[in-house]
């Protein structure tokens, strides 16, 4: 890990996780838009916000995957009897709390990681647009090479 010894630059990256953790009281679908919207503003003038607004837009759409996943599998319990509705409702209720716990908690620790000038690797996150946006990079210089 770097350190990056830019304010100016420190500043850009902890925005990225402070967006996304306003967004988790606007909208939760603003958790995931905002840190995607600064990582096309600075993508190109600076690599280091870009990567970690990229970053925790994965995250905040990861932590969606998981609570709609996490539904699913009771979704399946309550339909082959395994639990009753009620204590799907209480299991869902627990199991949203706690995500939503290590999503703020994994926000705020990348915060104070950014404004001390290290991009952080998320352990919740399934790193789906980082996967998707490497792939589109090395597709575009491959056809720029031609």
């Amino acid at each position: 890990m770097s350190n990056i010894q830019d304010n100016k630059q420190r500043q850009y990256m902890a925005l990225a996780p402070l967006l996304s953790l306003a967004g988790i009281f606007i909208n939760p679908l603003a958790s995931t838009l905002a840190p995607l919207i600064l990582f096309f503003i600075f993508r190109t003038k600076r690599a280091n916000v870009a990567k970690m607004a990229l970053r925790t837009a994965d995250l905040a759409f990861s932590i969606q995957l998981w609570i709609i996943l996490i539904s699913l599998a009771l979704m399946l319990g309550v339909s082959l009897n395994i639990i009753s509705t009620n204590e799907t409702q209480q299991m869902m209720a627990i199991a949203t709390s706690i995500i939503l716990l290590v999503f703020i908690g994994s926000l705020l620790f990348a915060a104070y990681k950014a404004f001390n000038g290290i991009i952080c690797k998320h352990i919740f996150s399934f790193k789906i647009a980082e996967r998707v946006f490497d792939l589109v990079d090395k597709r575009s210089s491959n056809e720029d090479d031609k």
